[in-house]
């Protein structure tokens, strides 16, 4: 008979592996949206991806709502990372957090694609826009923070609207991901740094 540690390891092993399918199991979801759209997505064909039949993959994802909702939170959280990865003064916080958006514009273009149908469908899905919707308010505070700080520092003039301010920032971004499949990385690029340069100079 096995111990309680045995049986906490076995345990562990278990999760670990339903983690690790499940995760599989997104970013085969992912890459197939990215590709086809949503309405490319096809159950079956995500759980012979993953080497599973599909009858499993209902144990992690009940419905094909559950899944796309797992997908749009990967996808928002792969943007969101650029929130706090910076150091320094707000200024310099501020011009860095935009050079790693331009990174990611140019080295993970799938995501981009992918935000892209995900504004689409938040406009009438109420649980993809609660998941994107929370993403935003987190990167609003992000800037409203740094925004702040900068004006305390002298960076920016005392009357400047932080909230407002970082509002335009979120719109501005979230705009460009919107429309960067008609945007060439070019144009793209000239629209952030544009933006840096109205904030920054």
């Amino acid at each position: 008979m096995e111990d309680a540690n045995q049986m906490t390891v076995h345990k562990s092993e278990a999760t670990r592996k339903s983690e690790n399918r499940a995760q599989a199991l997104v970013l085969a979801a992912y890459n197939c949206i990215a590709e086809k759209g949503f309405e490319g997505l096809r159950l079956r064909e995500i759980a012979e991806q993953v080497g599973i039949n599909h009858a499993t993959l209902h144990h992690y994802f009940p419905t094909k709502e559950a899944l796309i909702q797992a997908v749009v939170l990967y996808a928002t959280q792969r943007l969101a990372q650029t929130v706090g990865a910076s150091e320094g003064a707000p200024a310099e916080q501020l011009r860095a957090h935009f050079k790693l958006i331009r990174q990611q514009m140019q080295e993970e273009p799938s995501l981009f694609i992918v935000l892209t149908e995900v504004g689409m469908r938040a406009q009438r899905d109420p649980a993809i826009r609660a998941i994107a919707s929370q993403q935003a308010e987190r990167w609003h505070a992000f800037f409203v923070k740094i925004l702040k700080a900068g004006i305390e520092q002298g960076d920016w003039s005392a009357d400047l609207d932080a909230e407002a301010a970082a509002s335009t920032i979120v719109a501005v971004i979230q705009s460009i991901t919107l429309i960067n499949t008609k945007l060439s990385s070019v144009r793209m690029e000239q629209a952030l740094q544009q933006l840096e340069r109205w904030l920054v100079g």
